[in-house]
Parts: C-alpha cells; sequence; structure tokens
C-alpha cells in the first residue's frame, strides 16, 4: 500500500511540471518527521501565504517523515522532479554541492545566529557563482536558507572533559567530523535519522548537535547528558529548493511570491527554531525527560580545542573542496568571513525579532537578485 501510495504522489508530481502554469500543486517532500519546527510551523505558514498571493494557483502539498526521500536522495529528487522541494543539507553529499558544502564546513565559533544565517546565504546567494552553477546542474534554484545555532555533546554518559571524550563514538559532519578528530572523538557521518538507532543500539555514543533535534529525533531518550559547553554553529541548510521545470512555469509575481517566502522561512527557522524553540526545548528535556546539564571541568582545555582547530579549518576546507573540483574555494571562505562583519551590526538591530530578520534577508539578499534569472 506504501509504494502505490508513493507511486501516485510522485506521478503527481510529474503532472504538476507537465500541466499549465495556471493551477499546479507542488509537492514538498521532507524528511524529517511531521513535528519538526520546519514541518510543523514554517512551511505550513509559508504555504499558505503562496496560496493565498497566488490566489490558489500554486499551491504545496506537505509529505513530512522522509516519505518520499531521505537526506541524501532529496537533492536528486527535486532536481528529477520527484518532488519539487525539499530540506537540503550540503554534508550528505558533498560530492553534488561541493561549494555549499565549503561554507557549511566552516564553523562559526559564536552564537549569533542571525549574523551567521545572513551571511551563509548572502554568501551562498550573490557571492558563490559556483554554488549557483552546482544548483543550476542539479534542475533546481535554491531559496531560503539558515544556519543552526551552536552544537553541543549530548551522550550516553557524562562528557565533562576531552579526556572523557576521547575515543567517543560521535555523530558529526562536515567540519565538525574535523573538530570532533582533533578531540581525540570518532566522528560518525551519520544522517540525523540514522542516529536515532544508533544511539538505540550504542553504535553511538554521543550526538553533536542542537537541542531541538534531541527532541524532535528522541535521541533524549537514550542520551541523557548534555554538555554546558557551546562548540560552533555551522549552515546553511537549503530549506526551499525549487524544481527548475516548476520554477520555469511560474509567471515573475509567482516567483516573486515564493522568494519573499523564502525569506520568511530563513527567518522562521534561524530565530524561531534555533534560537527561541531551542531554548524552550532543553528546559523540557530536563524537565520530562530527565536530561541534565553536565558542566565541563576545565572549560578552557574546550577553547584551546577551539583555537587550534580554528587554525587549522580553513586550509582543510580548502582541500577538501579542490578534491571535489572547487575552483577556488578561499575566495567562498573569505566572502563568508567578509558578510559575517557585515551582518554582525545588523543582528544588534534585528534582535530576535522574526519579522526584521526577513525583511532584513530580502533586502539585503533577495531584493538584489534578478528572479527571471534565477
Amino acid at each position: 500500500m506504501r509504494f502505490k501510495r508513493l507511486i501516485s504522489i510522485a506521478a503527481a508530481a510529474l503532472a504538476a511540471i507537465a500541466g499549465p502554469a495556471a493551477a499546479a500543486e507542488l509537492v514538498y517532500g521532507s524528511w524529517p518527521p511531521a513535528g519538526e519546527y520546519l514541518n510543523r510551523v514554517a512551511l505550513p505558514k509559508s504555504f499558505a501565504a503562496i496560496a493565498k498571493e497566488t490566489n490558489g494557483a500554486i499551491t504545496w502539498k506537505l509529505v513530512p517523515g522522509g516519505q518520499l526521500a531521505d537526506p541524501k536522495s532529496s537533492f536528486t529528487a527535486v532536481g528529477d522532479g520527484l518532488i519539487h522541494g525539499a530540506l537540503q543539507i550540503s554534508v550528505y553529499v558533498p560530492n553534488l554541492v561541493p561549494s555549499l558544502n565549503t561554507i557549511y564546513s566552516t564553523n562559526v565559533f559564536d552564537d549569533d545566529v542571525v549574523a551567521a544565517s545572513g551571511a551563509a546565504l548572502e554568501t551562498f546567494t550573490l557571492n558563490c557563482p559556483s554554488c549557483q552553477a552546482e544548483y543550476r546542474k542539479l534542475n533546481t534554484v535554491p531559496l531560503a536558507g539558515w544556519t543552526s545555532s551552536s552544537y553541543h555533546l549530548t551522550c550516553r554518559e557524562p562528557v565533562r572533559s576531552l579526556a572523557d571524550l576521547k575515543g567517543k563514538r560521535v555523530r558529526a559532519t562536515g567540519g565538525n567530523h574535523d573538530l570532533m578528530t582533533l578531540a581525540g572523538a570518532v566522528p560518525v557521518a551519520a544522517t540525523l535519522v540514522e542516529t536515532v538507532g544508533l544511539l538505540q543500539r550504542g553504535g553511538l555514543d554521543c550526538q553533536f548537535g542542537v537541542h531541538t533535534w534531541v527532541k524532535t529525533f528522541g535521541y533524549g531518550d537514550v542520551a541523557k547528558f548534555i554538555t554546558d559547553l557551546p562548540l560552533g554553529l555551522s549552515g546553511p541548510a537549503i530549506g526551499l529548493p525549487i524544481n527548475r521545470d516548476a520554477w520555469n512555469k511560474m509567471t515573475l509575481d509567482q516567483k516573486k511570491v515564493h522568494i519573499r517566502q523564502a525569506s520568511r522561512i530563513g527567518a522562521e527557522l534561524a530565530l524561531g527554531q534555533f534560537v527561541l524553540e531551542n531554548e524552550a526545548i532543553l528546559k523540557e528535556l530536563q524537565q520530562a525527560k530527565g536530561v541534565s546539564l553536565v558542566k565541563p571541568t576545565n572549560p578552557a582545555e574546550f577553547a584551546g580545542l577551539v583555537a587550534k582547530y580554528e587554525k587549522l579549518q580553513r586550509e582543510k576546507n580548502i582541500e577538501n573542496a579542490k578534491k571535489f573540483g572547487v575552483a577556488n574555494p578561499a575566495a567562498i571562505i573569505d566572502a563568508y568571513d567578509a558578510a559575517r562583519r557585515k551582518w554582525k551590526p545588523l543582528s544588534k538591530q534585528i534582535g530576535r525579532d522574526i519579522d526584521k530578520f526577513a525583511a532584513a534577508i530580502q533586502r539585503e539578499i533577495y531584493d538584489k537578485v534578478d528572479p527571471g534569472k534565477l
């Protein structure tokens, strides 16, 4: 029955691409579970706005929980037209989007999610021609992006020191893979979904990520100890990549509607999920799941780890990017650094206001893009 349902949804998706521009139901195949913030809050709001602002000419059907594509296949599924949109994270397929992955793998060791999200999306959209070329090759128009908040270790046993971390199997991807290696841990490049079973079966000792994932993916049922020390953030995730054939069938006004909602989605995720909900969920995990915050015995040794890694990560990321054929990864990293400096004062003006952040994304990034040339 499930197979037949997938076939029917896929057929509907292909029909939508082939059909007239006057009316289309597009399919967003989201691999996170239905209760995750993207599926529960951000996308329903924006999809309702798109339907309203296009007078029903374009509607989006949200299919969560990885029913149509997993984190890795989401890239080709969108490009091939099996679905029209999906959450895409570069570290799962760095060979397909190595330029984007150069940004994503550049860890930022402060907790300014607004500055990092704005800078990452600006770099990707305006200052990384090879990023856009990679997505053209994938037959996809990439919209909406954000970074996470700072990552924390969430482990089956308390980790208070680098000695405790040594030899631990830690779910870590991108630049975090190298950070955990430097710390003496054993990084495992599992997806967020795969991590659930690995923690349950003892194949992983720790998950390196944000608090919302501990609830959403159920890690807190097994991993009860969060080390109370932020260790860098990463991104951008791409939240509204649209199949290019479907995009080309939209009118200019319909494209502008989607771009405005892309600004909104990015702001919603960066602030709504990774700041506001992230803080609330930490308290909930402590109260409802018995999760404990573990204070590091010597924070200075972790600061030393970060300082050592920051000296190494630029050259490591350049080396990795060149292996996948990126011609000038140094220019991408430099653009990201410059954009973060630009967004720092903007972040202070925005604070935690989602509306202000959405307006800033639109003004600073998408108003500088010609929708007809994306």
